[in-house]
């Protein structure tokens, strides 16, 4: 365990060829927050290279020029930079979630200097008439259109679920390309509302074709698909209940946890057995995460922050 007074002053934000070592660095500096009982990004390095090593095709999370992985590391070193009277006790309860707000405006505003420093920047507007003029589609985090050209469909999170952070957020999409590849997510940039200066990631997806002339997928099927990726049914409480209601699964050995995996989220794909995993919620449950406190009601303990590595 590092006294408090042994944490080491905040990293300078990153950029450039140095964001592996700058990402390590993080990844060190989060470690000795949280062995002192202060919130940090849960370091998340370990658990990807874990499911990464099992994938069979890499998930595109970019264009090249900037990825999730460097979007983190800009949010985290942000989050990471304010005085440690400053950063909060990790939470141990769901309504304690909201403490974190000063540690996430932190984190975005180093990201949007980043954003607009290396013109990653998506007009708000823009999108806001495109996606108005598809009969603003969405859900319960994103502003959704299509884009008939490249055959994606592009998402602007306007809403943060689960009272996540937008470190939260750009640690799952990086989940989902190491878990889903076939389907992962690419970072295109992010709007800057230029009244408040809110700044809202805009990903991709490709479409994928649902065959829809065949039964909807049962959770036996689902059950079996994220069995054979190593993972396991949990019952989580929903509405008072410990039930299905949030279809989820855990990995033990990562401590990944992904739910929202219902028969909209897993689909079948046309001509083929295969089935596709589209728009699932994916978790890191670290001490202080929405996830493991979820896991805790039911009586799961918190994984390590540093899983064991696959070959151990």
């Amino acid at each position: 365990m590092f006294p408090p007074e042994s944490i080491p002053s905040p990293l300078p934000s990153p950029g450039g060829a140095g964001d592996g070592l700058a990402l390590s660095g993080l990844t060190h500096h989060a470690f000795q927050l949280r062995s002192s009982c202060h919130y940090a990004l849960h370091p998340v390095e370990a658990a990807l290279q874990y499911h990464r090593a099992t994938a069979e095709i890499p998930g595109e999370e970019g264009h090249g020029a900037f990825d999730f992985e460097q979007a983190e590391t800009h949010y985290r070193a942000g989050a990471q930079g304010l005085r440690l009277p400053e950063i909060p006790q990790l939470p141990q309860q769901l309504r304690e979630l909201s403490r974190l707000s000063p540690v996430d405006r932190a984190g975005r505003g180093a990201l949007r200097r980043w954003a607009e420093d290396h013109a990653f920047v998506i007009d708000e507007a823009g999108f806001l008439s495109i996606w108005e003029g598809q009969g603003k589609r969405g859900g319960a985090e994103h502003q959704v259109y299509y884009d008939q050209e490249s055959g994606r469909w592009f998402k602007r999170l306007y809403h943060g679920v689960n009272s996540g952070t937008l470190g939260d957020y750009l640690v799952r999409m990086r989940l989902h390309a190491a878990l889903f590849p076939e389907t992962a997510y690419r970072l295109e940039g992010f709007t800057i509302n230029p009244k408040n200066k809110e700044i809202a990631p805009v990903v991709s997806q490709p479409h994928v074709e649902v065959d829809t002339t065949r039964p909807l997928v049962t959770k036996a099927e689902t059950d079996d698909l994220m069995a054979a990726m190593g993972f396991a049914p949990v019952q989580l409480i929903h509405n008072g209940i410990r039930d299905d209601g949030y279809f989820a699964y855990l990995h033990p050995a990562t401590g990944v946890l992904a739910h929202d995996l219902h028969d909209e989220n897993v689909v079948r794909i046309p001509e083929t057995a295969g089935l596709a995993v589209i728009d699932p919620y994916i978790s890191l449950a670290r001490a202080g995460t929405w996830a493991a406190i979820k896991l805790a009601e039911v009586g799961y303990p918190t994984p390590p922050d540093d899983p064991p590595s696959k070959d151990k």
